[in-house]
């Protein structure tokens, strides 16, 4: 459920900060942003919660069918409406390489994200492990 406060700035301005905590099948999330207008806040929350809703859904899906990281990655690129380029392709079919991509989607934590950006670091630059991790990201958001 989202809600919306008037917040005071330091400055003496006002902002609206837009929070929603949703809780499905024993797990909660939150999240929050401070937007300059009631109304773009609480089209946030709309927008927020619908997308969280359907995210949680086809999370769902695959913990049923106990998928791994890699088939999630292989769903990801056959079913990606649209075209995924050379750089991406290429971080997609790496991270396959890693340990992390063996675990069922279902039973990956914070941690192992962690040893995995951790890994990634040995011999390359943050703006790549970031990188990878975005990629990452899509994938959990997608599937």
């Amino acid at each position: 459920m989202g809600s919306v406060t008037e917040r005071k700035r330091l400055d003496g301005s006002v902002g609206y900060l837009a929070q929603i905590d949703l809780k499905r099948n024993g797990k909660r999330f939150r999240d929050n942003r401070t937007f300059e207008k009631r109304s773009a806040a609480e089209a946030w929350i709309k927008k927020r919660e619908k997308e969280v809703k359907a995210f949680e859904g086809d999370f769902l899906t695959l913990k049923q069918r106990n998928k791994t990281l890699a088939d999630a990655i292989d769903r990801y690129v056959l079913e990606s409406q649209r075209e995924i380029g050379r750089t991406k392709a290429q971080v997609l079919k790496t991270i396959k390489e890693y340990d992390i991509a063996s675990l069922k989607c279902a039973d990956i934590v914070s941690p192992d994200i962690v040893s995995f950006a951790q890994e990634l670091a040995i011999g390359k630059e943050p703006a790549t492990v970031s990188n990878y991790l975005s990629h990452l990201m899509l994938i959990v958001t997608e599937n």
